[in-house]
């Protein structure tokens, strides 16, 4: 499968927004993140008895991939995903995208897994994928295909299989760039965020070129850091630019020091007798004596 390529003059940006679902949809999200959790680890167990065999006979199988495990899934999954109680199969309950998350997720473990033991990953030694448990998993899922949009309302989107669906807060953030042709939508991504459902909107944004500009071509990245507010540098990391830290607090703490000594000030004129006279005792301490 081809890399998705992003086009010049357009950038990917994400819009999440609260999700007020109903009673039935709320249970429909329940059961596609089952689903996705579901086919994670059907798919890790897949992965498992590759390797087993493999060391066992000698047995090669396919590259694990999204498209070679996925079609494992489609001609397994009757058997798999069966009703304990009736003895149904339940895989046509959920949309198509939960189970291609659940294998994609999976599928990109095992690689990192296998990137990490080859020392060609960076950070820390990454270990085998491990199944997922319903309450130690978070609960996610992830739409890039199907009915799939946000509605001119600005008050609903729309997912596969579950419907449309109200946001608790307006979406005319992203409504706008789309209704101008200056946006497309890539993937909705809807995770349980405590006792809330967020969702993700990934869009491809077309972003208006400025006029005048001497380099149009020209690229620059910022790097927004913790010593420096942002690094700038162009595409051969060349740094263009380097922001300080604002000193909000530093100002505020040279004006107290100011308003504190001029108030010191204050106090001991206005507490000295009239005629007192200062003396320094041996321990350095100064007491105010009033003749008189």
């Amino acid at each position: 499968m081809a890399r998705f390529e992003i086009p010049g003059g357009w950038c990917v940006q994400a819009f999440r927004f609260t999700l007020d679902p109903t009673a039935e949809q709320a249970r429909a999200f329940a059961r596609h993140f089952g689903a996705r959790r579901k086919a994670y680890n059907w798919t890790v167990g897949a992965l498992k008895a590759d390797i087993e065999q493999w060391h066992a006979t000698g047995a090669e199988t396919e590259k694990p991939s999204l498209r070679v495990l996925r079609k494992r899934w489609n001609q397994v999954k009757s058997d798999v995903c069966v009703n304990v109680e009736t003895g149904q199969p339940w895989w046509r309950e959920c949309s198509k995208e939960a189970y291609a998350d659940g294998i994609g997720g999976a599928v990109d473990a095992y690689w990192n897994w296998q990137q990490s033991r080859a020392g060609k990953r960076a950070g820390k030694r990454v270990g085998f994928p491990c199944f997922k448990r319903k309450g130690r998993d978070a609960d996610r899922v992830c739409f890039t295909t199907g009915a799939m949009r946000v509605e001119p309302d600005r008050r609903h989107l729309t997912l596969p299989v579950i419907g449309t669906v109200r946001t608790h807060e307006s979406t005319r953030r992203i409504e706008r760039l789309i209704r101008a042709d200056r946006a497309r939508v890539l993937a909705i991504s809807v995770r349980r965020n405590g006792t809330r459902l967020d969702a993700s909107v990934r869009v491809l944004v077309r972003r208006p070129q400025q006029p005048g500009v001497a380099q149009p071509g020209s690229r620059v990245g910022v790097d927004v850091g913790v010593r420096r507010l942002a690094t700038v540098a162009d595409a051969d990391g060349v740094v263009i630019e380097q922001v300080p830290n604002p000193r909000p607090l530093d100002a505020a703490l040279r004006e107290l020091r100011h308003v504190s000594r001029a108030r010191s000030r204050w106090g001991v004129s206005d507490g000295l007798c009239e005629g007192s006279v200062l003396r320094k005792d041996h321990d350095d301490r100064h007491d105010v004596r009033c003749d008189g």
